[in-house]
């Protein structure tokens, strides 16, 4: 397959107050080539994605496209130029049909200024077969699964003429077989010649789909080389500095009586579930995507109702229905979706720390704003929160802040039992390796830990023991030091 440069940049610096956000930075990106780009947070992906966006302008260096030196002073500047940005948030009107999102704002008129509806339907046909989306054009986007839309958000692009694409994080919120259906479209899209720059925290799709792989840290190029190269371990390291094996500190915590414990546990999502888990203890739940892991975590946190059953903790039954009353007997949820379950975007870091905890630290009708402060200041700082204060709305903050300020809140409750459902999906490495550490804190501190995670990796190295699910339901118990990743596949899938 032939392929020439589409995109070049060449020593591109650029500086903001007290930050060299990016440092002669020199990335080429060829037709026909998915380019990865790997780096933690702050690494300076987010800037170099908004010099090519239009959004900020580079202090030093050039950029070329398609050959020749230009300037891209603003968004519209890029569209123009071929470039469109999709982000992980994406920018559809849900009440509107696929072709009027395709053509939002370019839509096809007739000389008495109507919509001409058959002009629009061909044309959006034809991108839909681009896309390979077997699709009406006349479908409210709203009613498509998040996969669909996402492509629909590429479709956009596509009207656009543009033939560069930069993905943002585009399978944050994708399932194993919606990020395969977005991973074949891109993959047709570069056989006809586009270029394509990949960003995504899921190293493992880098290797499943990238050409070439470029790592950022600190502002500056460690290293581009072709995908095929690279291996988890030396990737991590360019990532980061250190070696993959000193990402998960496991520790060795004393494990203690019995805290929780599941007896035939039932509803429409979980079947026949029984286990235990002692003070101190991390128990892992693995299993493919709709095996019922999540669904087991909210029923024993009381957001699905159980059929029968019953809860234990410390030797008394519990009734739990509700998340309050999972609050009122120590048990606490970090959720798999933080951004629709785990805060208040619009809100504050502090409010999001003390959300939890209002009634605890309320005095009648009275809250200390002192001591709203002080919970704030103390949790940013054991977290870690980079903020620029406690006033700051969260929605401003990066994925692995936000997941530290769910973290933090968490604490405020003193949980007897933590469940911790992908409680480190879509953050850099970095911020994982904090994250896991803290989860060591609380094991420390006596809590029962259960961590839901699609990450095996992440299971084998965090937990004592591991409990496999499939359809509903537990098929497997293992003891991690005797697991490994295939082993665990095996079972999820009906193997063994």
């Amino acid at each position: 397959m032939n392929s020439t440069p589409i995109l070049e940049l060449t020593n591109v610096s650029k500086r903001f107050p007290g930050v060299n956000a990016l440092k002669n930075v020199n990335l080429t990106l060829n037709t026909n080539e998915i380019l990865g780009l790997a780096g933690e947070n702050g690494a300076g992906k987010s800037t170099l994605i908004k010099i090519l966006g239009g959004v900020h302008q580079p202090d030093e260096g050039s950029i070329e496209l398609y050959g020749k030196q230009t300037e891209i002073q603003n968004s519209h500047a890029a569209i123009e130029m071929g470039i469109s940005i999709i982000y992980q948030e994406l920018s559809l009107v849900p009440e509107l049909s696929v072709a009027e999102n395709l053509y939002l704002g370019a839509l096809p008129k007739k000389q008495a200024g109507r919509i001409d509806f058959k002009t629009l339907y061909e044309n959006s046909r034809e991108i839909l077969n681009i896309l390979g989306l077997d699709i009406s054009p006349k479908t409210k986007v709203g009613g498509l699964g998040i996969s669909i839309q996402q492509l629909v958000e590429i479709g956009k692009a596509l009207v656009r003429d543009a033939k560069i694409l930069i993905m943002d994080e585009p399978t944050s919120s994708l399932g194993r077989e919606d990020a395969e259906r977005l991973f074949l479209t891109m993959k047709n899209l570069k056989q006809k010649g586009y270029g394509i720059i990949f960003i995504s925290h899921r190293l493992n799709e880098l290797f499943g789909v990238t050409d070439h792989i470029t790592v950022l840290r600190d502002g500056e190029i460690i290293e581009t080389r072709p995908t095929k190269t690279w291996d988890m371990d030396s990737l991590v390291f360019a990532m980061v500095n250190r070696k993959i094996d000193q990402f998960y500190p496991k520790r060795e915590v004393p494990i203690g009586e019995k805290v929780l414990t599941t007896t035939n546990l039932e509803n429409k999502l979980i079947h026949d579930i029984s286990f235990s888990i002692r003070a101190g203890e991390i128990v892992g739940i693995s299993g493919l995507m709709g095996s019922g892991r999540s669904e087991l975590v909210k029923t024993i946190y009381g957001v699905y109702r159980l059929k029968k059953g019953n809860i234990q903790i410390d030797g008394k039954q519990c009734r739990i229905d509700s998340p309050q009353s999972a609050l009122k007997h120590g048990i606490a949820l970090v959720p798999e979706n933080r951004k629709a379950e785990g805060l208040v975007l619009e809100s504050t870091v502090k409010e999001n720390v003390v959300m939890s905890v209002l009634k605890k630290i309320s005095r009648f009708t009275f809250i200390s704003v002192n001591t709203i402060n002080k919970i704030t200041d103390y949790a940013v700082k054991y977290f870690d929160i980079r903020t620029s204060s406690r006033n700051q709305k969260v929605i401003k903050l990066s994925g692995g802040n936000q997941q530290k300020i769910v973290f933090a809140r968490i604490a405020e409750t003193n949980p007897r039992i933590l469940l911790l459902d992908e409680p480190t999906r879509g953050i850099d490495i970095g911020s994982k390796v904090e994250i896991y550490n803290k989860i060591m804190d609380f094991a420390e501190k006596g809590t029962a830990i259960i961590i839901v995670s699609s990450d095996i990796l992440e299971i084998l190295g965090l937990t004592d023991r591991v409990l496999v699910m499939k359809e509903g339901t537990i098929v497997v118990e293992v003891n991690t030091k005797d697991a490994d990743s295939k082993i665990i596949m095996d079972y999820a899938t009906g193997g063994k």
